[in-house]
């Protein structure tokens, strides 16, 4: 699986506001779809796509402040 992280502050695209909620990560099944999608929104440059690894995960985790256990995954609906 792999993620779209903001280059700028390690913050997934998508996330919950909190509210007792997982923080949410918006995952897609291969880079070159995560990468489609950013290069049809026009924001490729501001963002990366990461694959889902322990290490990136942390990462995620740290900038979101919580646990990586509490972050729940959400495939990107794709057609």
């Amino acid at each position: 699986m792999f993620a779209i992280v903001s280059k700028a502050d390690g913050y997934p695209v998508s996330r919950s506001a909190g509210n007792g909620q997982p923080d949410l990560v918006v995952t897609w099944t291969s880079g070159d779809k995560a990468r489609a999608f950013l290069a049809a929104k026009g924001i490729e440059a501001d963002y990366s796509v990461v694959a889902l690894t322990e290490d990136a995960l942390g990462s995620m985790a740290k900038a979101l402040g919580c646990d990586a256990d509490a972050i729940a995954f959400d495939s990107y609906p794709e057609k």
